[in-house]
């Protein structure tokens, strides 16, 4: 074993069922209210079958399902719960990388070894600490690739097998990808199609054709799925770069319903944070903000900049938009921003020659100058010439600049 994928399937209405029990077993529909000009962000299974799927517009998701439970997207939750995960798993391996949300591959080779426990046991230990700290459906499989880990969690997840971990040895991993029908493969849905309607449903079938004709028939993306078909895999894990995630908080006076103290205080967040040391001389691209309720409830919204600032004015600008348009189910009582995505300082390029008479008269002075010195014409001009004829040469020439 030398890498494991760790999945939490329906990622999103994971956390909704953790949290509220009775939504179990029902459809749920996360991306906000119905009423609501918006798009479906995660939905169950179960809203699925109803015809429900990512991207679907939310008042379709209830034409489609008009029993389904609709939540908001609360964007800041699930990314916290993504990162505790990931600093969990972090703790048992060196090298870690989070696909998605919910859905890591990391290394494991030698781990069990320093440990002291055999393969699946640590394995299994790793599972149930995820498990236990999360409170979400846990799957994780080990394998010798990281594409036998994935599809082995994924066959797991899909089997609702929860709270399950197993190991794929390098000796019975080409029997156990002959098994797994051919959508596993990370190759587009119409070659997914293709394969079925040339009889293809399971891997051990692709991967008992000549490479040639999978190249043939595909292109790379036949010569990768037969590679991956046969167990060979030489996809690397890369870990995630520490992300610099600058965040400034603070309680308003008095819980307010109305919208102008919320932004004055954005503003004044805003420039707090952009005052921090590690922002100085560079750029952020994005901003996430949150307005805490005084009934508990976290309102959060996100913007990303088309081109990375450092203006507080722009950010406010680009951020104060969301803000009035937003209908407070109770009064406010604090508020966070968080700016990430820093990268180097950021402008536009000038013009290199400045406009005007003067910077004009200047250049004809040097353009004569250097012609006097070489004794001939040095700058020219683009002219037409005769611009009706068919011969491109006749068409254009060069003119002595100032001339």
């Amino acid at each position: 074993m030398d890498v494991a994928c760790l999945l939490i399937a329906d990622f999103l209405v994971a956390i909704a069922r953790r949290d509220n029990p009775l939504l179990r077993g029902r459809p749920v529909v996360i991306g906000g209210a119905p009423e609501e000009h918006a798009a479906v962000r995660a939905c169950s299974r179960e809203a699925l079958r109803e015809g429900v799927t990512i991207g679907t517009t939310l008042r379709k998701a209830l034409s489609l399902c008009p029993n389904a439970v609709f939540l908001p997207f609360r964007e800041a939750q699930a990314r916290d719960e993504a990162a505790a995960i990931l600093e969990l798993v972090s703790s048992y391996s060196p090298v870690v990388e989070e696909v998605a949300p919910g859905h890591l591959h990391f290394e494991t080779r030698g781990l069990a070894r320093l440990a002291k426990l055999d393969e699946e046991t640590w394995l299994a230990e790793v599972q149930e600490s995820v498990a236990i700290r999360s409170g979400l459906p846990v799957v994780l499989a080990g394998a010798p690739g990281v594409f036998a880990a994935h599809a082995a969690a994924t066959t797991l997840a899909a089997g609702r097998q929860a709270g399950v971990s197993i190991v794929v040895a390098e000796r019975a991993t080409a029997e156990f990808l002959a098994g797994l029908p051919v959508e596993i493969l990370p190759v587009s849905p119409a070659i997914h199609q293709r394969l079925r309607l040339f009889g293809l449903t399971r891997l051990g079938e692709v991967a008992a054709l000549p490479f040639s004709a999978m190249q043939a028939q595909f292109g790379k993306p036949g010569a990768r799925a037969w590679e991956l078909a046969n167990g060979k895999d030489d996809t690397r894990i890369i870990p995630a770069r520490d992300e610099v995630r600058l965040t400034e908080t603070s309680d308003l006076p008095a819980p307010t319903a109305t919208l102008e103290p919320i932004i004055i205080g954005t503003k004044a967040l805003l420039q707090r944070a952009l005052s921090r040391p590690e922002v100085r001389g560079h750029s952020l691209r994005r901003l996430d903000w949150q307005l805490a309720l005084e009934s508990g409830e976290v309102l959060d919204r996100r913007v990303v900049f088309r081109e990375p600032t450092s203006d507080p004015a722009r950010m406010a600008f680009a951020l104060q938009g969301k803000i009035e348009r937003l209908q407070l189910p109770a009064a406010a009582v604090g508020l966070a921003v968080t700016l990430s995505g820093l990268c180097s300082e950021y402008g536009h390029q000038a013009n290199l020659w400045q406009r005007g008479p003067k910077r004009e008269k200047e250049l004809a002075e040097a353009i004569e100058q250097l012609n006097t010195r070489e004794g001939e014409p040095q700058v020219y001009r683009i002219v037409e010439v005769q611009p009706w004829s068919r011969i491109p040469e006749r068409q254009l020439g060069l003119l002595a600049f100032g001339s």
